[in-house]
């Protein structure tokens, strides 16, 4: 019984498997016939699952490579996709493409992500669509907010600009937003990660400014800046979570060396516009602190 037992479960996981590769085919073949977007070569052994469950109920989800999945995985929920299709056609092309750039960058940032998928897709005419749906669909999240990923304003206008798309074809909340964006630009108060010395060089983290999401702050694909609310005079907290230790090395490899670790700190408000986060990881714990 055991052996029979044994015996299916194998054959669950190659059948697991192999819809995984049917659906990355059905993809390729699909993309090439109607001229969208394929994935580049170092990408094509990806398997692409239809998974609800594993995508935890979002648009999509990966897995970067393993031992099960050499090439990485990536995991599609159709209800969510059909769901913002429905609203706004061939919007939900754009996560997809989406997922395949956190397995091509190795990266778990979502902006990095965003852009990637963005330049990506603007690269092929027949994109541009799926482009315009998906700024209209982060448009109607206007002011829906991710800690990983900002506004969904923030997100649209990430994308258009990635992307290159011109003002013609922005939604016009968009093109307020950005105006505003521009104004703000010149007097805003910033907070940016810096680089320390030694092998523990570089780190991504969620960031809370009195207990209330910021954003997410990270050096290790490039600088990203975070923009600070007015601060009343006084101590403020700063609280780090889901800091994700790494080694940049020659070349810009990336090695992880810790992951899911919390700091705080507090610090009193601002004299000048930029801050910077220094951080300090000494094996085991980070500490921080805002300068």
């Amino acid at each position: 019984m055991l052996k029979r037992i044994c015996y299916f479960m194998k054959i669950g996981r190659r059948i697991d498997r192999l819809s995984g590769i049917v659906l990355s085919c059905l993809l390729l073949l699909g993309s090439s016939h109607q001229g969208q977007w394929v994935p580049p070569l170092e990408l094509r052994g990806v398997p692409v699952f239809a998974d609800c469950k594993m995508a935890r109920h979002g648009v999509g989800m990966n897995i970067q490579p393993n031992i099960v999945y050499p090439h990485g995985a990536i995991f599609m929920c159709p209800e969510r996709e059909l769901e913002i299709d429905k609203r706004h056609p061939g919007a939900a092309r754009f996560f997809l493409v989406h997922e395949y750039g956190h397995l091509a960058l190795r990266t778990r940032e979502e902006a990095v992500a965003d852009e990637w998928a963005a330049k990506q897709l603007s690269g092929v005419p027949s994109e541009r669509a799926t482009l315009r749906a998906v700024l209209e669909h982060f448009v109607e999240q206007a002011w829906v907010f991710d800690p990983s990923y900002g506004t969904g304003l923030d997100r649209a206008l990430r994308v258009a600009e990635a992307a290159n798309l011109p003002e013609s074809e922005w939604p016009v909340q968009l093109v307020s937003f950005a105006k505003s964006q521009a104004r703000m630009q010149a007097n805003r108060v910033t907070l940016s990660l810096q680089k320390p010395e030694g092998y523990a060089n570089a780190a991504q983290m969620t960031i809370f400014l009195d207990r209330k999401p910021l954003g997410f702050l990270s050096n290790v694909d490039a600088v990203k800046v975070l923009e600070v609310p007015s601060l009343t005079s006084g101590q403020h907290l700063l609280q780090a979570e889901q800091i994700w230790i790494y080694h940049i090395g020659e070349g810009e490899q990336k090695a992880e060396i810790a992951r899911g670790l919390s700091a705080e700190t507090e610090f009193a408000a601002p004299k000048g516009r930029r801050l910077s986060l220094r951080f300090r990881y000494d094996g085991e714990s980070v500490t921080i602190r805002v300068e």
